[in-house]
């Protein structure tokens, strides 16, 4: 059985492959169906933006949680250091502790002492214990007791006490190589070398970091060869992109002729320019490599103005790195559309190597992204306390002493180390520091600055013991010994040595152009300009020329009518007719009228004149432009000689020169004053050009006189009362000079120059005060004072065993006494530990004699054998000083200037004056 199904009707019936593909729809369709589901979701977020927004929340929370993780390390840092600073007060306060305990016990111990040979003596009648002593020739010695009770009296003003580095005071000679560092600083500033060493001493004058160790250092900036904390300048001024070493200067793009580095060179009439071409995705940058990370607080940009600023920066992002691939932004910069400096300050306390102005924007309308750039950029770096390490310096073995000298501001401190692990701590500088117990052959130091701090010099010197010179009777620097006292007297030595100083830094200060300037206890004022004069206690006076002048006259020239009336004759070397010019109309003293001039005939140069009735020393003279306005200013002076004639001679002395006078103004007068002590009768202005114009003109020209001034230094505040001073100059003329130690309020006049001046007044506000007389002049002064507390060595020869006495020779001349009233001269007899002293020659002054040296006994050449003679005595029929010695010399240091500086070995002490020194022959006075 079948069935048959019949289907009628006209649809289409569907095959499987097409029932498949029911399901798919178009593009169209899905953009149409997608469509309505945005109409249907109105201003609702996708969920692909929702996504996006996720993520940037995630991207932001990272970074925040590394800026934290930043700042704990940074706090952690921190606080560690604070830890390590805390534990080595603590070790430090133990020591000091220690140290004050030892010192109370010794004190302790040296009263009883005292105490107990006080009773002892107090308790003898023996009159050559209590009693001062005297020997079989009749000279007297102090008595034990006297002796003691002076240690006593030492002991109890603190005589013994202090912190002197270990080393006795009176044992070796300090100010030779302070001076001798003093003086290499000078020396090695003037040939602007670094640091270096010569034999057993190292300076540094910080021309550059070379002698710095930089890892062992914190941030520093050199500004002015001076160590500074604070916020400065880094002054990068290259000369390519990586001169000077160790900079380097990169760029995404840069115009030719306009490269990376000239945005940092220091020169405003060029510049940076990127160069168009398609920069990265976030735009062009510019970068630098410092080398070692400073902490960049603050940027100054000048941007260029090209094409009315469009070209200008607009926008910068500052970023900072240590590896030149992982950058940290810092700083998103809007800067005006201006060529002006504009100054950009933000927060950064992370020191970074590398920093890059990112993201650059220019205000160019179309693609601000291709063209930008900039004149001139300067980085800004911020630098706390600084702590300044030196390089390691071999001093070949372990040094038993060490002197250590620096010259700086604030209240710097500085460490010592021998192995560059142990330090020992707040060193005391230009004292003997004992080494002996530290280990170790690298030297090293370290300077604390503060903030308000700075470090300009640092130097020291070190010892071995075959180094170590001792003074008479002072033992062995090593073995100990009894050391001689103190000279109460001021040495020779110390005085020479301090003139020695002054003029050296006179020539340093001099080849420097320098202004006044301060050394320790010592003012040095070479008058390259008057910021050493207290004008307000001064009167007319004139710096000129690194001289100090008198002040001057008005203009002696009367005023004229002609060329020979009223007195004295002008004239000149042509002049201009047609003009009605004659010479006398310059000296008219009218300048109201632009026909009351001097032209010469037609040409831009020529001279004129004008003669005295008698001689006249001129030391100023001025010159006046014409009153003529616009294109007749060109033919004012440009270059010319003062002159005066020289009858002796038969020719012009030229005693002013001036070159290159330009920007003249209407009826403007101009002075010159320069130094000249000879009279003459003719003075002339020489002009050999002008400045442009076809013809020169002169309205008027003056002439004066010098007059006396006296003048009155700045005050110099010292931190002790002075009680000694020395006061250098180098000047011509009549000069005369007073001290103050008040301020001023009272003075001492006529003070001595270059030697000791012994204050009677207590103060420490010191001020000179010099008087020059007419066609005097002061080229340098300097001055350096003394208190108590500077310890004066006793150096005396050898010769007559360890513990001889110097002997030398007092003479005073223009001296008027009588039996009725008599005057007293105290000679002083330096003390020894055995009262082992030559005799004493006395030769008396005689009555009605002036200015002789009589000899009260004479001897014969016969009675030498009774004499112990020594090599600094003659007998030759008297007894004398010998004034003749042979001394060899031997080379001590090389000079970072080529020199070489030879020593020999000469006690001052010994002698009143030296009048000359003969070199291999060469004689030098």
């Amino acid at each position: 059985m079948s069935v048959r199904i019949t289907r009628t009707g006209n649809e289409i019936v569907l095959d499987h492959n097409e029932l498949a593909n029911k399901g798919k729809r178009t593009h169209a369709e899905i953009d149409s169906y997608l469509q309505e589901l945005d109409d249907a979701r109105e201003d609702k977020p996708s969920l692909q933006d929702k996504f996006r927004e996720l993520k940037d929340k995630d991207d932001e929370q990272d970074r925040q949680l590394d800026a934290v993780k930043s700042d704990v390390s940074t706090f952690q840092t921190g606080l560690n250091t604070l830890s390590s600073a805390v534990s080595a007060a603590e070790a430090k306060n133990q020591t000091q502790d220690l140290r004050l305990s030892q010192i109370e016990q010794k004190n302790a111990q040296q009263d009883q002492a005292i105490l107990k040979l006080q009773s002892d003596v107090s308790s003898n009648p023996n009159a050559e214990v209590v009693a001062a002593r005297r020997d079989r020739d009749g000279r007297t010695f102090p008595s034990l007791k006297a002796r003691l009770d002076d240690m006593q009296g030492k002991i109890g003003a603190g005589g013994g006490g202090g912190n002197n580095g270990g080393a006795s005071s009176s044992s070796f000679d300090l100010q030779t190589p302070i001076n001798l560092l003093l003086n290499t600083f000078r020396d090695a500033e003037t040939h602007n070398r670094p640091a270096y060493r010569q034999n057993n001493m190292y300076v540094d004058v910080f021309s550059d970091s070379s002698g710095i160790d930089n890892e062992k250092s914190s941030s520093f900036a050199i500004i002015n060869s001076t160590i500074l904390p604070g916020l400065h300048d880094t002054n990068i001024i290259m000369s390519s992109p990586t001169e000077p070493a160790p900079y380097h200067v990169t760029s995404s793009s840069e115009t030719s002729g306009y490269p990376g580095w000239m945005g940092i060179n220091g020169n405003l009439t060029d510049a940076y320019y990127s160069d168009g071409a398609t920069p990265p995705a976030e735009g062009h940058w510019w970068q630098i490599d410092f080398f070692v990370p400073k902490i960049i607080t603050k940027l100054a940009i000048r941007a260029i103005g090209i094409s009315a600023g469009q070209y200008g920066l607009a926008t910068f992002t500052l970023q900072g790195s240590q590896d030149n691939t992982n950058w940290t932004d810092l700083y998103a910069g809007s800067h005006a559309n201006t060529d002006s400096e504009l100054e950009h300050s933000f927060t950064n306390t992370s020191a970074y190597r590398y920093y890059r102005l990112a993201k650059l924007r220019s205000y160019r309308s179309a693609n601000p992204v291709i063209y930008t750039g900039w004149h001139e950029i300067k980085f800004y770096e911020i630098i706390d306390a600084v702590t300044l390490v030196t390089k390691a310096v071999n001093v070949g073995s372990s040094p038993k002493s060490i002197i250590a000298t620096a010259e700086y501001t604030g209240t710097v401190t500085f460490d010592l180390t021998l192995d560059g692990v142990n330090w020992t701590n707040n060193i005391d500088l230009n004292k003997m520091i004992d080494t002996s117990s530290l280990k170790g052959t690298h030297l090293q130091l370290r300077a604390n600055i503060p903030t308000l701090g700075s470090l300009k010099s640092l130097g020291f010197t070190w010892y071995d013991d075959s180094m170590l010179i001792p003074s008479p009777g002072s033992g062995s620097p090593t073995t100990g010994g009894t050391p001689v006292e103190a000279d109460p007297a001021i040495g020779s030595m110390l005085l020479n040595n301090t003139v020695n100083l002054i003029k050296t830094n006179f020539l340093e200060a001099t080849s420097k152009n320098e202004p006044r300037y301060e050394l320790k206890d010592c003012v040095i004022d070479v008058f390259s300009d008057d910021s050493g004069i207290n004008s307000s206690l001064s009167s007319n006076h004139v710096v000129s020329g690194g001289s100090l002048l008198p002040g001057h006259s008005s203009n002696i020239i009367p005023a004229m009518t002609s060329n020979t009336t009223p007195s004295g004759i002008a004239s000149a070397s042509s002049v201009h007719s047609a003009f009605q010019t004659e010479p006398w109309y310059a000296f008219d003293k009218d300048t109201s009228s632009l026909n009351t001039i001097w032209a010469p005939h037609g040409i831009p140069y020529g001279w004129l004149q004008y003669e005295f009735e008698s001689p006249q020393v001129i030391s100023k003279y001025a010159i006046t432009a014409t009153k003529a306005t616009d294109v007749n200013l060109l033919g004012s002076p440009r270059d010319w000689t003062f002159e005066g004639y020289s009858d002796n001679e038969s020719r012009w002395v030229v005693l002013d020169e001036q070159t290159n006078v330009t920007n003249w103004k209407p009826a403007e007068m101009r002075e010159y004053v320069f130094y000249n002590n000879h009279p003459y009768k003719k003075y002339r202005i020489n002009v050999t050009r002008n400045n442009g114009h076809s013809l020169l003109e002169i309205q008027e020209l003056a002439m004066m006189t010098s007059a006396s001034s006296s003048i009155v230094t700045s005050i110099s505040n010292h931190k002790n009362v002075p009680t000694k001073m020395v006061i250098v100059a180098e000047y011509s003329g009549d000069v005369t000079f007073d001290l103050s130690t008040n301020g001023g309020t009272s003075w001492t006049n006529n003070v001595l120059l270059e030697t000791f001046i012994e204050l009677k007044q207590a103060g420490k506000a010191i001020c000179l005060r010099i008087n020059l007389s007419p066609n005097s002049k002061v080229d340098s002064i300097g001055y350096a004072w003394f208190d108590d507390s500077i310890t004066l060595i006793n150096s005396s020869p050898s010769s007559g065993g360890n513990n001889s006495s110097s002997i030398f020779q007092v003479e005073k001349f223009g001296v008027i006494a009588s039996i009725q009233s008599p005057i007293e001269l105290n000679i002083p007899i330096p003390k020894t530990t055995d009262f082992k002293l030559p005799p004493v020659e006395v030769l008396k002054f005689a009555a009605g004699a002036n200015d002789q040296l009589i000899t009260i006994s004479s001897f014969s050449s016969s009675e030498d054998k009774n004499y112990d003679l020594d090599s600094y005595m003659l007998l030759d029929g008297k007894i004398r000083l010998k004034t003749d010695y042979t001394i060899e010399p031997f080379e001590e240091v090389p000079l970072p200037s080529g020199n070489t500086l030879y020593s020999f070995p000469i006690d001052l002490v010994e002698f009143l004056n030296i009048e000359k020194i003969e070199i291999n022959g060469i004689s030098k006075a």
